[in-house]
């Protein structure tokens, strides 16, 4: 089935949600980065025997704070990734020839 991303997913909230290992998710759509995705996104969500397609797997409230946890480390990853480009930028306009 697929699934469009919505505002306040993480791969991991929805690997929880639809009962599919993290690693699977990633494999299926080609993602390398898990923090890699984004609102409106669509990904491919593979039916796992016992489940029906589509129904939402109970989170505990132990799932619900390390969902939580993982969703500010993600943000906090992209937040490093945007830093890390803007200083590359600023290296190469720093080694431009000069004249």
């Amino acid at each position: 089935m697929n699934y469009v991303v919505q505002p306040g997913d993480t791969l991991f909230s929805i690997s929880q949600r639809f009962g599919v290992p993290l690693s699977e998710l990633q494999r299926i759509n080609r993602i390398f980065d898990p923090s890699d995705v984004h609102v409106g996104q669509t990904l491919f969500i593979p039916v796992m025997p016992g489940r029906p397609p589509g129904r939402p797997q109970p989170e505990s409230p132990e799932d619900v704070q390390l969902n939580r946890r993982i969703t500010v480390l993600e943000r906090e990853v992209t937040r490093l990734n945007e830093r890390v480009r803007d200083l590359n930028r600023r290296v190469r306009l720093l080694e431009r020839p000069r004249g």
